[in-house]
């Protein structure tokens, strides 16, 4: 059965986001402007917290990859 939890959303959000820092096209700016949106001004705080440390444990967005 899939996990539908609030956490489960968040973690592939950041995955999503470390991939997007890779991206042409996309990149590290992209990923700033996205963090600073409205949309996501709820959940910024600890969308920047969590990618912050998955980035530093070598996290590449793979899927299922949290460290």
């Amino acid at each position: 059965m899939m996990d539908t939890s609030e956490q489960h959303r968040h973690r592939c959000e950041v995955r999503t986001l470390l991939r997007a820092i890779a991206e042409p096209g996309r990149g590290r700016a992209w990923v700033r402007d996205y963090l600073d949106s409205k949309p996501v001004a709820g959940r910024r705080e600890r969308l920047r917290a969590d990618l912050n440390t998955q980035i530093k444990a070598g996290n590449q967005g793979n899927e299922g990859e949290w460290k």
